[in-house]
């Protein structure tokens, strides 16, 4: 009879389960569309001697990475599988990604008999593992200098490959966080490196073997160096980085073919991974090489690749960020009503009764895991993208909500937010994580806040997070990039366009959004909104008038584009 793996899901229960039979955990981290996953499946965990030994002498627990990125934060071995080999108490013994069927006989067996030989020396040495990996986690930092931007830029362009471009060699990623903070650095000044840089890696990735040219899309990486060849998964994360950059760059660089590839990518992103009926992106659609090597007529005749219609709450928020910037650039109206539709969709069924949004929906099920920081972040993105685009009171309403319960439920004592506030105890899930990217993108929304409602509170929260970074932040090298953004945010933001009234408040809105300046902040008020007497502004007895504000100080109110841009031109300088 074949033994079949019982598979526990990541839970208290599979860790007493360990600890009263006495058995390592055997914890595979995967997701619905890692290719060598389901080869691990049908290859290594097939095995009637795997399967056997895995029965015997562990508690095997499995995890899907996009269900449970704390955990995947903690225990991921270098990429997807991740095969680690625990002790009941959740302290990686040994592990690796794939694993063949004969490497992972041995593994298994290897393991399990150093665990109940050596027990007392193993145990000395993983928690002084333990206690180093707790300390790196704590971070110390000193005031905010352009420094940081410089070193994060020689950090991305000393990877650049100047023959195919992107960065590093085989297997290529896109980096699309790095790419628009050197879009960010040349919206600011000239650049000739960073524009020569921007303009051969994103035609190259567009062009090349990572998009799919037949059905539109970016695949996940390239597994050359010449981005010819790639790996064939399509996620929504990685559209909701590159959709947004290609749209800003297209009107930045002015490369037509960049603005094809926005139109395409929005083609694929509704056809596919959006769902009209619910407004919701599905996470990702699987890898096929021998479908996407088909043309399109044979593709038609063809079962197309999996689409995993499970709604992530940050995917989909990103999403949304991702079609209302790429709406504004393209002119299209429908465009950004499908992203608002998306992010009200959210809002709807995502939240729960604190305020807070859920992590992930099965289809058909409902929401599971509150109280992951990259959610609501996401969505507070979002809501501030919202707000500044299309001008609703409510998403700005919204954000300044749901800013105030991130700083108050994810906030530690140095005042950097944790990845996650579930009650989790076990393993591994008791360490304070403190994100860098997701804290960054915190940082980043509530300096927005603080300019889009003159209230001084969220950009003081907001240095307090980047500056407890600014000392290990370049460890992460390019990953860094969303960090040095914030940080460019919070040296040279500050000015803002308040918009007051609402006829006219559309064409002033239009032209504020494209001031010289990346970071102006754009916010659009009623005239009776209580906002404006809080700011300062009063409301127009005709029309609509903008104020060009640096900090709480605004310039007298205009009401067309040629003063408007008179009065930012006049605004006072930048801090160096």
């Amino acid at each position: 009879m074949t033994t079949q793996i019982r598979w526990r899901d990541w839970s208290a229960e599979a860790f007493d389960e360990a600890q009263r039979d006495d058995k390592p955990i055997l914890l595979s981290i995967g997701a619905v569309w890692c290719h060598w996953c389901h080869v691990m499946d049908r290859t290594s965990y097939a095995d009637e001697h795997v399967a056997a030994t895995i029965e015997r002498s562990y508690v095997p627990v499995r995890v899907d990475t996009d269900q449970r990125p704390d955990v995947n934060a903690r225990y991921n071995l270098g990429g997807w599988p991740t095969t680690a080999l625990l002790t009941p108490e959740g302290e990686v013994l040994s592990g690796a990604t794939y694993v063949p069927p004969k490497e992972l006989r041995a593994l298994l067996e290897e393991v399990s008999d150093a665990y109940h030989l050596h027990r007392a020396t193993i145990a000395v040495e993983l928690n002084e593992r333990a206690r180093r990996m707790r300390e790196r986690h704590v971070p110390d930092g000193a005031a905010l200098d352009a420094s940081i931007l410089t070193t994060t830029r020689e950090a991305i362009v000393t990877t650049y490959d100047a023959e195919y471009g992107g960065f590093g060699d085989a297997p290529k990623f896109p980096q699309p966080a790095a790419l628009d903070f050197l879009l960010l650095l040349l919206e600011r000044a000239p650049d000739a490196e960073i524009e020569a840089i921007l303009s051969k890696t994103l035609v190259a990735m567009a062009r090349g073997g990572m998009y799919d040219h037949i059905e539109g899309g970016f695949f996940r990486y390239s597994t050359t160096r010449d981005w010819t060849l790639p790996h064939f998964e399509k996620m929504a994360d990685d559209h909701a980085g590159l959709l947004p950059l290609y749209a800003r760059a297209w009107q930045r660089l002015g490369i037509p073919s960049l603005r094809e590839t926005v139109v395409a990518t929005v083609r694929y992103l509704r056809l596919v991974l959006r769902d009209p009926a619910t407004g919701f992106f599905a996470g990702s659609q699987d890898a096929d090489e021998v479908y996407y090597a088909f043309p399109l007529d044979e593709r038609r005749e063809r079962q197309a690749p999996f689409v995993d219609r499970t709604v992530y709450t940050n995917f989909n928020a990103a999403l949304v960020s991702a079609f209302l910037r790429s709406a504004h650039v393209l002119e299209d109206e429908t465009l950004a009503a499908e992203g608002l539709a998306t992010l009200d969709a959210l809002e709807a069924q995502m939240r729960d009764e604190r305020g807070l949004y859920f992590h992930f929906r099965r289809p058909g099920g409902t929401p599971e895991l509150p109280n992951l920081l990259a959610d609501q972040v996401a969505v507070l993105r979002a809501f501030l993208d919202a707000h500044e685009l299309g001008g609703q009171r409510r998403f700005r309403v919204r954000a300044a909500e749901l800013a105030e319960r991130i700083c108050e439920i994810f906030t530690d004592a140095d005042g950097t937010l944790v990845d996650h506030v579930n009650a989790d105890d076990f393993g591994r899930m008791s360490w304070r994580d403190h994100p860098l990217d997701d804290n960054a993108l915190a940082a980043d929304s509530l300096l927005r806040l603080a300019a889009m409602t003159g209230d001084s509170a969220p950009a003081e929260r907001a240095l307090k997070i980047l500056e407890a970074f600014s000392r290990s932040y370049a460890a992460a090298r390019s990953f860094a990039a969303p960090y040095a953004s914030a940080v460019a945010r919070a040296l040279y933001g500050g000015t803002s366009v308040a918009i007051v009234g609402e006829r006219g408040a559309d064409a002033l809105r239009d032209v504020a959004l494209r001031l010289p300046d990346p970071f102006v902040t754009v916010a659009t008020f009623a005239a009776d909104d209580p906002t404006l007497q809080v700011r300062g502004l009063r409301p127009p007895r005709d029309g609509a008038l903008a104020y060009v504000c640096r900090g709480r100080v605004c310039a007298a109110p205009v009401g067309d584009a040629a003063a408007m841009r008179s009065a930012f031109d006049a605004r006072p300088g930048e801090e160096t």
